[in-house]
C-alpha cells in the first residue's frame, strides 16, 4: 500500500557511537578502540544503537517531522564533519567552546550537565575538592575540563594530571590506582556509579554547562526549528523520563 504524502526529510545526525551511555551498541565494549580514528560501524550495529542521544535525537526529529539518521564520526572530527558537509548537525554531547570554529553556532541546550570529581570508594584520603591538593587526576582532552582544571589547580594546587582519549580507560585507571581521581561528564560519571558502586562523587559539579545541537552558521531556518524543537522537548515529561532512565543506569 503507498504512503500518502511526501516521505519525510532526513536529518543527517554526526555523532561519535561510541560513548555509551550516549551513543552506543549494547553489549559493545569501545574501551580500548583508538577513538580519535572514525568508527568502523556498518548499518546493522547503526539500527541498533541506544543512549541518551539517540533516545534525544529521534524525539527531536520527530518534533521536526523529519527522519534522523546517524552519520558515525569520531568525537574529536564532530566539528570539520559539519563544516565539510557530512551531516546537517552535531548532536554527540557536545558544548561549544572558545575553540569551535565561526562557521557553527549552537542551539539552546537540550541537556544540563557539569564535569563533576570522581574517586574511588574507599579512598579515605579524599572527602572534599580540597583533598584533591597535590594528587593525581584524570581527564580526557577538552576545552571546559581544561578550563575547569585550571581553576581548580589555581585553589588546590593539583600534583599532576593523565589524559586519556576515552571515559572508560579513566575509570579503569582510577580503578587501578593509576590515578587518584578523575574529571569527567556528570550524566557518563553517574550511569557509571549506577552500575558500579565502587566509585563515588566528591563535592558539586565544578561547572554548569550544556549539551547543544551545532548547527552551521548559515542555516539560521534549521536553527530556528531546532530551537523550537528542544524548547518543547524540554517542557515534556519525555525529556524528564530520558533523564531518569540514563542517570540511573541501563
Amino acid at each position: 500500500m503507498l504512503l500518502e504524502g511526501p516521505a519525510p526529510e532526513t536529518l543527517r545526525v554526526g555523532l561519535d557511537p561510541r560513548s555509551p551511555p550516549a551513543a552506543f551498541v549494547p553489549g559493545a565494549n569501545y574501551s580500548y578502540d583508538e577513538t580519535r580514528k572514525p568508527p568502523l560501524m556498518g548499518e546493522e550495529a547503526l539500527r541498533r544503537l541506544e543512549g541518551f542521544e539517540i533516545d534525544v535525537m529521534n524525539a527531536l526529529a520527530g518534533r521536526l517531522g523529519m527522519t534522523a539518521r546517524v552519520v558515525p564520526t569520531s568525537w574529536f572530527a564532530l566539528e570539520r564533519g559539519l563544516l565539510d558537509g557530512r551531516y546537517d548537525v552535531i548532536l554527540g554531547s557536545w558544548t561549544p567552546s572558545d575553540r569551535t570554529p565561526r562557521g557553527i553556532v549552537a542551539s539552546i541546550p537540550y541537556y544540563d550537565w557539569g564535569l563533576v570529581v570522581a574517586v574511588r570508594a574507599e579512598d579515605a584520603r579524599i572527602r572534599t575538592l580540597a583533598n584533591l591538593a597535590g594528587l593525581k587526576i584524570g581527564h580526557i582532552p577538552d576545552p571546559s575540563v581544561d578550563r575547569a582544571l585550571r581553576e581548580l589547580d589555581t585553589g588546590l594546587g593539583v600534583g599532576s594530571v593523565f589524559i586519556r582519549d576515552n571515559g572508560a580507560l579513566l575509570f579503569d585507571d582510577l580503578k587501578a590506582g593509576t590515578i587518584d581521581a578523575l574529571i569527567f561528564d556528570s550524566p557518563y560519571v553517574l550511569w557509571r556509579i549506577s552500575q558500579d558502586r565502587s566509585v563515588r562523587v566528591v563535592g558539586a559539579p565544578l561547572n554548569r554547562l550544556g549539551y547543544h545541537v551545532g548547527v552551521r552558521r548559515e542555516d539560521t531556518a534549521l536553527l530556528v526549528r531546532i530551537n523550537a524543537a528542544i524548547q518543547t522537548f524540554r517542557e515534556s515529561d519525555e525529556w524528564r523520563q530520558v533523564r531518569r532512565k540514563w542517570e540511573s543506569g541501563p
